[in-house]
């Protein structure tokens, strides 16, 4: 269902050629930057790439001179009579040296689909010099802040993660479930037994990692039980080694050297990304499951130093980008992220086993977010506290 259209930045990607560029760099671009071309782009439509987009001209037919790397490419079809805009649709895409990527819009689904030929392709790769003038410059300005936000994310982190389908949609694509789970699915508290069953369409749904149900190895004592369900790092433990055995055990050579540290922080920051550019509602959530369990970390700051290094680099480039109340729940006014991060910088000041430079990087961090939030962290976190 289409939403009622918000008011978007004025800018286009060809004005944005107006910001000053390092003639250098604007000429290594020219050579060695990548381009994604989109046939039949209806005039309106929202388009953007990473951190920028735009409500696009009749002549808009791409953006050039993107650097070679990862980029989030995305679009919303837009009714101009009725103001209203569709939801966003986008892909990830790793561009290569002067890479041109084709794709076309297809009026009938108001979606970009990939079926432009191989002699399509050529004869536009050969007609360069008169699509050139249709294709906006990528914002360079922007690209240091999107490095920052995409640095942990590879080509093994898009295989494991991505749907089926390549595409992130800020709503799911659902279809009537035909498993004959239809009374079960609607047996609960909040469902209406006369609405068909609905689930995802098979391949479109984002394949994140399922964190450990348990959060206490087999056998513990009650005690044990307690420790484990104040320190998540048994937790953060079996996530680690699940990484490992993936990637040992079911995917391709291509993976198989991932360090599985950086790929909890990479899934980190392809959540974020999804849910902040993509809007993609169940990103956040699994955002904040992974937050939530890094920041719940007591023994792991110690076992894990150079991951909650980087983490907490990540999590301060993050959280230049949203708003204060971005954060806050809704029903409940509690802060969640103000609490965990009170929790992180409790166990790290506590923990005389923690590193120098990492109880240096949380003091930092710590004063930071409240100089830009104004969250206080100096009260203790009490056993009520989620």
């Amino acid at each position: 269902m289409a939403t009622p259209a918000k008011k978007k930045r004025t800018d286009t990607p060809s004005s944005s050629a107006n910001v000053e560029m390092d003639p250098a760099v604007a000429k290594k671009l020219l050579v060695e930057g990548a381009s994604v071309v989109i046939r039949g782009v209806p005039p309106g439509t929202q388009f953007g790439i990473d951190m920028n987009s735009w409500n696009v001209g009749d002549q808009f037919m791409g953006v050039k001179m993107i650097p070679p790397g990862l980029h989030f490419v995305y679009y919303s079809a837009v009714n101009v009579a009725e103001r209203s805009t569709a939801p966003r649709t986008g892909f990830f895409h790793n561009f290569g040296r002067g890479e041109m990527i084709v794709r076309r819009w297809d009026p009938k689904i108001e979606d970009v689909v990939d079926d432009v030929s191989d002699e399509d392709k050529a004869r536009m790769k050969e007609d360069m010099k008169n699509i050139d003038k249709h294709l906006g410059v990528y914002p360079y300005h922007s690209w240091k802040k999107w490095i920052s936000l995409s640095s942990h994310i590879s080509e093994a982190t898009l295989t494991r993660l991505e749907p089926m389908t390549k595409k992130i949609c800020s709503v799911a694509d659902l279809v009537p479930d035909s498993s004959g789970d239809q009374q079960q699915a609607s047996s609960g508290d909040n469902c209406d037994p006369r609405l068909p069953a609905m689930m995802a369409r098979p391949g479109s749904s984002i394949r994140y990692t399922s964190l450990a149900s348990k959060k206490y190895p087999a056998g513990s004592s009650p005690a044990e039980i307690t420790q484990h369900s104040m320190d998540a790092t048994f937790q953060l433990t079996v996530l680690l080694g699940s990484m490992e055995k993936m990637y040992g055990d079911q995917v391709s050579s291509s993976m198989s050297d991932q360090d599985s540290n950086r790929e909890v922080l990479a899934e980190i920051q392809f959540a974020f990304l999804c849910f902040l550019v993509g809007m993609n509602y169940d990103s956040f959530e699994q955002w904040k499951r992974l937050v939530v369990m890094m920041c719940s970390c007591d023994d792991g700051l110690v076992k894990y130093k150079s991951l909650f290094m980087e983490f907490i680099t990540m999590l301060y480039f993050q959280m230049k980008e949203v708003p204060s109340d971005f954060f806050v729940d809704i029903v409940s006014s509690s802060n969640f992220l103000s609490s965990c991060l009170n929790s992180l910088f409790s166990n790290v000041k506590n923990s005389e086993e923690v590193d120098s430079q990492l109880k240096e990087k949380a003091k930092k961090f710590e004063t930071n977010v409240t100089k830009r939030f104004g969250w206080d962290f100096t009260a203790d976190v009490s056993e009520d506290d989620p």
